[in-house]
Order: C-alpha cells, then structure tokens, then sequence
C-alpha cells in the first residue's frame, strides 16, 4: 500500500509497491498456469520428470499430483534418446508423421511447450483413434530432428513430405511403405498375404513375367556365346 508522503520520495515509495504487487500477481498467475498445464500432462499419462520438466514446478509438488488425479503414482521409466522404438514399424513411424505435421501447424501460434504438446497430443488421438504413441513418445517426435536422428524427406511415389532416417532405397514414405508391402510394385495389384517368410514385391502375374523375361535374356546371351 502506498504512504501518505508528498514529494519525490513518497512516489517512488508508491511505484515500489505497485512494482511489487504487480510481479506477485504475474507469480501467482504463472504458477497457477504451471499447475493446470501439470494436472492436464498427468492425466495424459505423462511422467513426473517430464511434467516438471515443461512446467518448472518441483518433483515433490508434482508427485502430489498423481494420486488424486489417477489413483496411482507416477509412471516409470525415462524420455526416449533414440529412433529405436519409432523404427521398428511402419505403423509406428506414420504415427510419428502424423505428429510431426501437427507439431509444424501449432508452431504458428506460439504455445509454451507444455501446452504445445497437451494440444499435439488430444489432436493426435481424435486423428489416430487409437493411438501407438504415449504422450511421451508424442514429445520426443521433434526432438528427432533436433538431434539429426530423422530428417524432413520427400517420397518418390506420393510426393509427400514427411521425416525419416535417411535410407538406401530411396525415398518412401511409411504410409507408401505399408501400401507397397501388400502391393504390387509393378501393377499396384494386391499381392496375397503371406502370415511367414519375406513380403514379395511383385503379384504372381508380373514376377512369371519378370521371370520370362529373364529366362529369354539368359537363353539370348547363351545363344550368342554358343556361336561365337
């Protein structure tokens, strides 16, 4: 509260109590955006560490959290370091796509990370239905590209633009990848599913084909060796 002073002395009075009031209030506000971004991150699943991470608030406040909020303690386990899990399928890294490319539209706005990803994460599940990735799967998606791990690409069938880590066979793309891996990479005929062994890459028509064509160039090339 200012004092009754006149003069210089009584206004600076005044504007350090105002300036004191006023950065309370942006404390208390900040805080209290701190906490509801944590009580929304805990009930997506997210981890304690990964909350008082994005939140700033302190692991004691944090575990607190957890059991009014589910009934359970925190869950175990750290933030991913590495591509090991997104590459084992195809599925897995279509999923991470679908993440990436919402994480490039709500980059516009602005958003603090934490809700950044809370916003990421409930746009993710009302897309996928049911989703392969965690919420904390869902955080690392970028940080794929930070650390080099995956890089932005182009697909040569569908001319897309997605992330991946860089490949011997060209470009493709994990949704022209599962596409193609139940067709036909001649036709684009369904090939049939086979429970064992290597996907084929050709339908039955185009692979005799493909073998014909073979059989008659080797025949050839004997042929001209025979008479020379």
């Amino acid at each position: 509260m200012c004092v009754d002073h006149h003069g210089p002395l009584g206004e600076f009075i005044c504007w350090q109590d105002n300036k004191s009031n006023h950065q309370a209030d942006t404390q208390d506000v900040s805080l209290a955006k701190n906490t509801l971004e944590a009580v929304q991150l805990v009930r997506l699943g997210a981890r304690a560490a990964l909350v008082c991470q994005l939140t700033g608030l302190t692991k004691k406040v944090v575990d607190r959290l957890y059991p009014g909020l589910t009934g359970r303690s925190s869950p175990s386990g750290q933030v991913p370091f590495t591509d090991t899990w997104y590459m084992r399928s195809n599925q897995r890294k279509l999923h991470a796509n679908v993440v990436w490319h919402l994480y490039k539209n709500l980059a516009k706005n602005r958003h603090s990370t934490a809700s950044e990803l809370i916003s990421v994460y409930q746009a993710y599940k009302q897309i996928v239905g049911t989703p392969l990735l965690t919420l904390t799967r869902v955080f690392f998606v970028p940080r794929l590209i930070a650390i080099n791990a995956w890089y932005e690409q182009t697909c040569d069938h569908c001319t897309m633009s997605y992330i991946g880590a860089l490949g011997n066979d060209g470009s493709t793309c994990p949704g022209c990848a599962e596409y193609f891996k139940r067709r036909c990479r001649n036709c684009e005929d369904a090939i049939e599913y086979r429970r064992v062994g290597r996907w084929k890459k050709f339908c039955t028509h185009c692979d005799t084909q493909q073998k014909r064509s073979k059989k008659r160039f080797t025949d050839r090339l004997n042929n001209d060796y025979s008479e020379a």
